[in-house]
């Protein structure tokens, strides 16, 4: 199903839909795009927010379940997931979601990231401007979505042209049908020139394989020293999913699942003290071969999409997708 939306209909849309989910959507804010509740703030649609829209399927913390004792038996409590929507989310993070969605789906699934995951419905809005940071093409996550959504919005100058790929996808249009127009073929060939364009403007020296070929020439140590360890590249990335297990309370509680990071020099080091991975350039070069040689072998897909948002948040300035330049740098 396709349809045209004009676009100072879009908010009027979003109106309707939130009267039945949570929509959650790039919201503009004086820092720049943020994913949010959207409550009819602005939106940034322009730029990707640095905070990936996965947080809303793999939260910072979250409660697995909760726990009460009575008469020497527990009972547990797990928090129902209202219906929601991802909206404008790009084809670089609807990628990372595929990767998630078959990471916690080997055997056995995680219950608790497929309870959010069955809860969401997900809008993609493929990219017609590229980041200067975004190298999605090169690992086939974009600029036009290549992975299962339930609708798809494409910006075509006065409007978006709407493709339903689900039955979820179709309720959300139905949702508010009035306002929204047939779609025409002149609006399928813009879309197509606009893709083609997008897919142009972006650099395509950055390949899985290539990648993998600078792992192998990098200077790790020197890397390392250069890395300040803060973890910070690993929680904007919409792929990266470590984290730990808390119970909190006795004998009634609950049991939290918070986000770690593999960098952290803590997060390897065992009970007795030893660290299979000591040093940061360690950790490091073991982040780049979970992403490019681990994950691959699980899921048959890169665990990198291409986002750029390590490179934005490192404090220490490092290219993360660029290894072989910024090795030849450091052995000057």
């Amino acid at each position: 199903m396709k349809a045209f939306l004009e676009r100072d209909r879009l908010m009027p849309l979003l109106e309707a839909l939130s009267r039945q989910m949570e929509v959650i959507a790039p919201v503009a804010t004086p820092a720049g795009a943020v994913y949010s509740t959207w409550k009819g703030q602005p939106l940034d649609l322009k730029n990707n927010p640095l905070s990936p829209p996965t947080e809303f399927l793999l939260p910072h913390k979250e409660t697995l379940f909760r726990y009460v004792q009575e008469s020497g038996r527990y009972t547990f409590k797990e928090d129902e997931i209202p219906p929601r929507m991802l909206f404008a989310i790009r084809p670089c993070d609807l990628r990372a979601i595929t990767v998630l969605d078959r990471i916690f789906g080997s055997q056995p699934p995680d219950q608790a990231y497929f309870r959010r995951r069955r809860a969401t419905s997900l809008v993609v809005l493929n990219c017609t401007n590229k980041g200067d940071e975004c190298f999605c093409a090169s690992l086939g996550a974009g600029p036009q979505a290549q992975d299962p959504c339930d609708l798809e919005f494409t910006d075509i100058g006065n409007g978006f042209l709407c493709q339903a790929e689900t039955p979820a996808g179709i309720l959300i249009l139905n949702a508010a049908s009035d306002l929204l127009q047939p779609a025409q073929s002149a609006h399928d060939l813009e879309k197509a020139r606009l893709m083609q364009m997008a897919r142009e403007s972006m650099p395509r020296d950055r390949s899985c394989h290539q990648i993998r070929e600078a792992i192998k020439r990098a200077d790790w140590e020197t890397l390392g020293r250069e890395c300040l360890g803060c973890g910070g590249c690993t929680f904007v990335c919409p792929v990266c999913h470590c984290f730990n297990i808390l119970d909190r309370g006795i004998p009634d509680g609950e049991r939290l699942r918070c986000r770690d990071s593999c960098l952290l020099s803590g997060f390897s080091r065992l009970t007795a003290g030893a660290n299979p991975w000591r040093t940061p350039g360690q950790r490091l070069r073991h982040w780049y071969q979970d992403k490019f040689e681990d994950i691959p072998k699980i899921t048959g897909l890169p665990g990198c999409v291409g986002c750029g948002r390590c490179r934005l948040a490192c404090p220490a300035s490092i290219n993360r997708a660029d290894l072989s330049v910024r090795s030849r740098e450091t052995k000057r």
